[in-house]
């Protein structure tokens, strides 16, 4: 006997997902009940359990993905390798690689959660990958860093209002905790502390390769004057425990929820805005970025750099710096040693 979809415990990822379920051509097809309750009841139970913003971006992905099907009377569970394959072509004309890529990736989760074979794995569309893109040599979308020569510039700009003194305080605690915008609504004002070595944070990871990470404690250093910040915007806000950053109202009232990951990239933009910098080349993971450039061109080693932003392999923070000026790489810095 056929569930109903309507009762299945999927309420929240069925607002999101069923309208874009293409249910006409698709309902006959061998096993597909059966894996569209387990695909649902997976959202339910993920609702919450992972980061929103996977959440989202799963949503997202696999809307897009059930709309171009539906358009073209397709089954999307088992999606087939020929479709897959006329997916990736539609989308390479608009997509960035790294967009695509990441579709797949959706594509074989959705497959992987409905207990299918997974379509994402056949020679035909890893072939149609590579042939689409061969001669792409583009990079991936990714945030400017906000330095700290470019954020002095805008701190000193703020006015003094409740959201520029939150901004000022903010800024200086993504900068010096290379927070992922992610990471700032689990801030607490009872995680700031004080010894004899100085003032330090206590952030939870939002983001770790191991499952087993996920959620773990760091205590990370918080400069005396981001310290003073923080103190003049909880004195402000009139803030006494709990959430530290949290959103300000236009007319100026500061809200009881935390601050969202879109506050805090407007936060971003509006900093980078202030330093005269195109907001649109900026996002909540500015200041990370920023402070990881900043350590490198001081030279300060690549293992204490993976230390400060908990990276486990010197891939991302070698990334950031990518871009570096040439003055400041190793073979400048070798050949001023030699005299050269």
């Amino acid at each position: 006997m056929e569930i109903p979809l309507a009762q299945l415990p999927t309420a929240t990822a069925w607002a999101r997902l069923s309208p874009h379920w293409p249910i006409p051509a698709d309902r006959d097809l061998p096993g597909q009940w059966d894996a569209k309750v387990r695909f649902f009841q997976y959202l339910a139970k993920a609702w919450g359990a992972i980061s929103d913003d996977s959440y989202r971006a799963l949503c997202g992905d696999l809307r897009l993905f059930f709309d171009w099907c539906r358009a073209r009377d397709l089954p999307v569970l088992p999606a087939t390798p020929e479709t897959i394959s006329a997916f990736l072509v539609d989308q390479a004309e608009i997509k960035a690689k790294s967009t695509v890529r990441r579709y797949l990736a959706t594509i074989a989760k959705a497959h992987k959660i409905a207990g299918l074979e997974n379509p994402v794995l056949h020679e035909d569309v890893t072939l149609s990958f590579e042939r689409l893109y061969r001669d792409d040599t583009s990079e991936p979308d990714q945030s400017e860093g906000l330095r700290w020569e470019q954020l002095k510039v805008a701190l000193s700009n703020l006015g003094e209002g409740p959201r520029s003194v939150r901004d000022n305080a903010l800024m200086r605690v993504m900068y010096d905790c290379l927070l992922r915008a992610s990471e700032v609504r689990r801030l607490t004002l009872e995680g700031l502390s004080q010894d004899k070595n100085g003032y330090r944070l206590r952030v939870v990871r939002a983001k770790k390769r191991s499952k087993a990470q996920q959620g773990v404690i760091k205590y990370k250093y918080v400069h005396e004057t981001t310290a003073a910040a923080i103190e003049a915007w909880c004195e402000l806000a009139g803030i006494t425990a709990g959430s530290l950053f949290r959103g300000v109202a236009n007319s100026g009232q500061v809200l009881e929820e935390p601050l969202s990951t879109k506050g805090v990239n407007r936060a971003v933009q509006r900093i980078a805005k202030a330093a005269d910098m195109d907001p649109r080349d900026y996002s909540g993971h500015a200041c990370r970025i920023g402070a990881c450039q900043d350590m490198l061109a001081a030279g300060i080693d690549i293992g204490r750099v993976m230390l400060a932003g908990d990276w486990e392999r010197p891939e991302m923070p070698a990334y950031y710096g990518r871009r570096l000026s040439q003055d400041q790489s190793g073979i400048a810095e070798l050949s001023r040693l030699q005299q050269r």
